[in-house]
């Protein structure tokens, strides 16, 4: 007698068991791109607050850009002080 369960598969699908393709960017280009967009979130808010001391925009409008390039940034930073910590770990390592 043959147990069948409710839900598990009764064949394998096989196409999907190809290899991946090579990625197509690496991680400086990933990284180049990262930072593009930090540095456009940077520009931005800059450019909010000028609207706001011209009083083109809304205040919460001007801060909402302000804090999106304010986190942007945080969050690079400490992405950046990681990579320091464990390229500082791998230079103390003993071969």
């Amino acid at each position: 007698m043959k147990v069948q369960f409710p839900g598990t598969p009764t064949s394998v699908n096989l196409s999907r068991l190809q290899p991946r393709p090579e990625p197509t960017k690496s991680f400086q280009e990933h990284l180049r791109e990262a930072l593009r967009e930090v540095d456009q979130l940077q520009h931005q808010s800059d450019v909010a607050l000028s609207k706001l001391l011209t009083g083109e925009i809304e205040f919460h409008d001007a801060m909402i850009t302000v804090e999106k390039a304010n986190l942007a940034l945080q969050l690079t930073m400490a992405i950046r002080t990681k990579l320091i910590e464990a390229y500082q770990d791998i230079m103390r390592m003993q071969v």
